[in-house]
């Protein structure tokens, strides 16, 4: 009975993480929007695969951008949101995507700069929200 508790901890262990990087990779990106990208004025968003090329792109109108690419089933949705809090100014984006590659690296693309890169879960999807506060002067 002793051997199996300790032959059995390892695998234990090993299950515990790898059930929490699967969560990990399920969940949802928060995190903070990089300076220099200003989301004021927003026209185009894109996801590009490791390479570059672009999978997914859409347009702003009125703050929100359907993804659309070569591949009928990938898909996506960005939304901004810009908000006066106080005297600062809060910039925001989430972005959504799915049936892209599994477990595979994208980089987030706004009017041609880079917001993020992101792993995809392994049913190809990511959501992801990117938020900034500036003050106002």
């Amino acid at each position: 009975m002793r051997h199996f508790r300790i032959g059995a901890l390892p695998f234990l262990v090993l299950m515990s993480v790898t059930t929490m990087q699967c969560a990990s990779n399920s969940a949802r990106i928060v995190n903070t929007l990089p300076a220099g990208i200003p989301l004021t004025d927003a026209k185009h968003v894109e996801i590009q695969d490791g390479a570059g090329h672009v999978v997914l792109s859409g347009e702003f109108s009125n703050r929100k951008a359907p993804l659309v690419g070569k591949d009928a089933k990938s898909k996506g949705l960005a939304e901004l949101e810009i908000e006066k809090v106080g005297t600062d100014l809060k910039q925001e984006i989430e972005v959504a995507v799915e049936n892209l590659s599994p477990s595979a690296s994208f980089k987030l693309m706004v009017d041609g700069k880079e917001v993020a890169t992101f792993l995809t879960s392994g049913a190809g999807k990511r959501a992801m929200k990117f938020t900034r506060r500036d003050r106002s002067s």
